[in-house]
């Protein structure tokens, strides 16, 4: 049985797993690869905590925000460490800043096979995995209640991830922790695990060899042509690869999002973290003078928490004071849009395959790459045309 009925009801994020009195919930996948909250009625005593706890359903707590959280444009000072980031490089600052107190970081990584998970960062080397964009749902294990320990022990603890992540988190803990630092991401929305892994194994058994490194956000070409960038055990390395961009393509197509994030209830400035974190896009209109397109953060500080931790990091950034109205971008306004297509992506990639729908949904494939560098531009040209003729 269900937590909740419907799919986009539940949003993956554990609190009511770990709530569970008696143990009696799992988080077992579905056939599109996302996990939800299955309940043994063996050991169910009906008390309802797995509904009341749920923050994606139920109000969720912003009652430490500010009205308004304080904007700001943010990039690290140390250059390296801007290049090797998503965006500004401020994740990396809030996570020494935590290291250095001899606390803990937790944070989304790959692991060994590259399966993307949160795990436990304890040193200055461990928190690097944590850096960079990863694009798929992560697999939250466990970490709940490991934070909770952490908590109890009198440790410092930096918690990141999406927004329903980190609200999940705070219901679990059911309370304020002085010691705790939550980071929420502005969110466009969770790909399915599953899709990921197919993704992988197509890449190695075209390769013919096993990854060894991926970033999907590498920025040698820009911030804002940033590419997927892999390397092989037999030395190939792919970058602006068709093959290798259509994972990318398949996320911004929004046919493999959990249901969930299509009527997503954190897409907006009531945000469940401490600091809100996510690519400053529009900041070459708004502060020109701060883009070198190298990469800025956007941070919003929600709370006095959030405002303290900032300010104790301040010297390692530099940053300008910016405004709501300048930060606004789709996700802190609307969910993502549903695809229409996702039903039939869907029903294509279970009967045919990853490499089917990454022929036919993306410029991996032959047709697809025709209409976009070919047919598209021949079919501008011949609008423009038309519309000098008419005003002509």
């Amino acid at each position: 049985m269900y937590v909740f009925p419907k799919k986009d009801q539940c949003s993956g994020c554990t609190a009511c797993m770990h709530s569970c009195p008696t143990d009696a919930i799992t988080m077992e996948c579905d056939v599109e690869g996302f996990k939800y909250p299955i309940i043994d009625d063996q050991r169910c005593i009906d008390c309802g905590i797995c509904r009341r706890i749920c923050p994606f359903n139920n109000a969720y707590d912003v009652s430490s925000n500010f009205k308004v959280p304080l904007v700001y444009a943010v990039k690290n000072k140390d250059e390296q460490c801007r290049l090797t980031s998503s965006s500004g490089g401020i994740f990396p600052a809030l996570a020494q800043s935590v290291i250095d107190k001899n606390g803990v970081v937790y944070g989304v990584a790959f692991d060994e096979n590259f399966n993307v998970k949160h795990m436990k960062g304890e040193t200055e080397e461990e928190i690097l995995k944590f850096k960079g964009s990863k694009y798929v749902q992560s697999d939250l294990g466990n970490i709940f209640g490991d934070i909770q320990g952490e908590l109890s022990s009198g440790r410092y603890v930096l918690f990141s991830g999406t927004p329903c992540q980190v609200a999940g988190l705070k219901a679990f803990l059911n309370k304020a922790h002085h010691r705790l630092i939550l980071v929420d991401l502005v969110c466009a929305g969770a790909p399915s695990p599953r899709i990921w892994s197919e993704y992988l194994k197509l890449l190695q058994e075209t390769t013919k060899s096993k990854l060894t490194e991926i970033n999907l956000r590498d920025k040698s070409g820009g911030w804002r042509d940033s590419r997927t960038n892999a390397y092989f055990e037999n030395k190939d390395h792919l970058y602006r690869d068709q093959l290798l961009d259509s994972f990318r393509s398949i996320f911004s197509g929004h046919a493999a999002l959990r249901p969930s994030c299509y009527r997503c209830i954190f897409a907006n400035f009531r945000r469940p973290g401490d600091i809100t974190i996510g690519d400053f896009w529009g900041i070459e209109k708004c502060k020109p003078h701060f883009d070198d397109d190298k990469g800025v953060s956007l941070v919003l500080l929600n709370t006095e928490q959030g405002q303290r931790i900032f300010e104790e990091i301040g010297d390692q950034l530099l940053y300008e004071v910016s405004s709501v109205d300048d930060a606004m971008q789709r996700n802190l306004q609307r969910p993502t849009p549903p695809s229409p297509k996702r039903e039939q992506f869907w029903l294509e990639f279970e009967s045919k395959g990853y490499k089917y729908v990454a022929r036919k949904y993306t410029t991996y494939g032959i047709r697809n790459r025709f209409k976009q560098h070919v047919l598209k531009p021949i079919l501008v040209k011949l609008r423009i045309f038309t519309l000098l003729r008419r005003s002509g």
